[in-house]
């Protein structure tokens, strides 16, 4: 089984970061829960990474640890995004900010301040969650989420080139809907567009496979959508 020094899972008081989160935790000697609000798993990092002073505090929190993977689960979209009630007219320009801020700009910041970390682990991973709704085959409405997420592919993709000669592993998983509790009460309550969802016990082998692979392989980006959801 892997074992892990050092863990940072960004977004982990709920949805899928925090399944990874559980799912990772006895695996890790140290595992930093990073969320705005409490994470019931690992260290709580209590930070706002659309905020440079968040990002600092993660920084801060490890100190001279050695950092074998950063997971970057967290995400946010506008409101009532993936719902019939979208429309993009109505989305305020703090929505939007937000959007952008949290998708895009944390993980840009929080890969920079981190590397360091990296670069101390024998085979250290970077591993993003995108979203099906940015690929072509996918009939995504949601202006800033879709700009954020497509950005997030250009952020993974480059930095795979910059960090290749140091086998900095950079990976972006692109998920339809995916089974959390939050997810499958929307899909029940017929709040969600995009389809059935995958199981999140899937998602979570995922992660493992990239996890689990040398330094020698690279995973660039894969896509996941349920068999009988959009985007198949």
């Amino acid at each position: 089984m892997m074992s892990f020094e050092t863990i940072v899972v960004a977004g982990a008081s709920r949805g899928i970061g925090l399944a990874v989160a559980e799912h990772l935790v006895d695996r890790s000697d140290r595992l930093l829960a990073v969320a705005r609000t409490p994470a019931p798993i690992g260290e709580w990092i209590q930070a706002d990474l659309s905020q440079l002073a968040g990002v600092e505090t993660v920084a801060t929190a490890i100190g001279s640890d050695r950092l074998d993977a950063l997971l970057y689960m967290g995400g946010t979209w506008e409101t009532h995004a993936f719902t019939s009630q979208y429309r993009f007219e109505d989305c305020t320009d703090e929505d939007i900010d937000r959007v952008i801020a949290v998708n895009l700009l944390a993980p840009i910041r929080l890969v920079k301040a981190l590397l360091p970390a990296l670069r101390r682990s024998h085979n250290p991973k970077i591993i993003f969650m995108g979203a099906l709704s940015v690929r072509d085959n996918f009939s995504g409405r949601e202006v800033a989420n879709s700009a954020s997420k497509f950005g997030l592919r250009g952020v993974v993709h480059s930095l795979r080139e910059e960090l290749r000669s140091q086998q900095i592993g950079v990976t972006v998983i692109n998920p339809g809907n995916v089974g959390t509790p939050e997810v499958l009460a929307d899909l029940a309550a017929d709040n969600l567009s995009g389809g059935e969802a995958i199981p999140l016990t899937d998602m979570l082998k995922i992660i493992d496979c990239i996890l689990s692979l040398s330094r020698a392989t690279c995973i660039k980006e894969i896509d996941v959508p349920a068999m009988l959801g959009e985007g198949a």
